[in-house]
């Protein structure tokens, strides 16, 4: 997403963007303000962002956002570079931007995103954050008993409490890459180290009776060891 007040300088960023092969410019925007609007309901990777602008400034936008993409600055004034250290941005580009300078902008943008997915896959087999009243609660997968459905929502029963967030069966069984996760039934999903014992088409785990579909439950004693 582009973010310039300045009608040159963003019809030139926009078209050195489309330019390369790897962008795919999804909004451009004279104001921070209607990005702002806009990135409530749409998440993007990359931000090319004006910091001097009319009523709500580049750096007030950063500061209202739910979430921070990867942000590149764009402006005249190379006092804001310490601005660009504080808000940990992964470039700083200074107008007008020729293309040479913005192909370096981008290297660091893909080493900055290989340290990201580095990370991230190192978390995924590990732990979950769920956001559950406006917070992202951190919860290791040996802290998880199963997952049910719950209408358009789904609760994890957990040692540190029960929580509550929007998401499907479908969607969680496709994101949690942690082996030791497996889909029983329609409705709930389980962790293999949590089961106490299976009896013809349930397991218990702690207190609670889990129903197992015939459709899982084939891979489900396929997954534990009998002796």
């Amino acid at each position: 997403m582009i973010v310039e007040d300045e009608l040159m300088a963003r019809l030139s960023l926009e078209k050195l963007c489309k330019k390369i092969e790897q962008l795919e410019v999804t909004g451009v925007f004279e104001n921070a303000l209607d990005a702002f609007e806009k990135l409530q309901s749409e998440k993007i990777d990359l931000l090319f962002l004006d910091i001097q602008m009319p009523g709500m400034t580049g750096l007030d936008l950063l500061d209202q956002l739910p979430y921070l993409p990867l942000v590149i600055f764009t402006t005249s004034n190379t006092e804001y570079a310490f601005d660009a250290y504080e808000y940990d941005v992964t470039d700083f580009l200074k107008k007008p931007i020729a293309m040479p300078r913005l192909l370096k902008a981008m290297e660091k943008v893909n080493q900055r995103l290989d340290q990201l997915n580095d990370v991230a896959a190192s978390s995924a087999h590990t732990e979950i954050y769920i956001k559950t009243d406006g917070r992202f609660i951190r919860i290791p997968f040996s802290e998880i008993f199963f997952f049910e459905n719950v209408g358009d929502y789904i609760k994890a029963v957990t040692t540190m409490g029960n929580f509550i967030f929007y998401s499907t069966i479908k969607a969680l069984d496709q994101k949690i890459s942690n082996p030791r996760f497996l889909k029983v039934h329609r409705s709930f999903i389980v962790n293999l180290d949590k089961i106490k014992d299976i009896e013809d088409n349930t397991l218990v785990i702690e207190k609670s009776v889990i129903p197992i579909s015939r459709a899982h439950k084939n891979l489900l004693l396929q997954s534990i060891n009998i002796l």
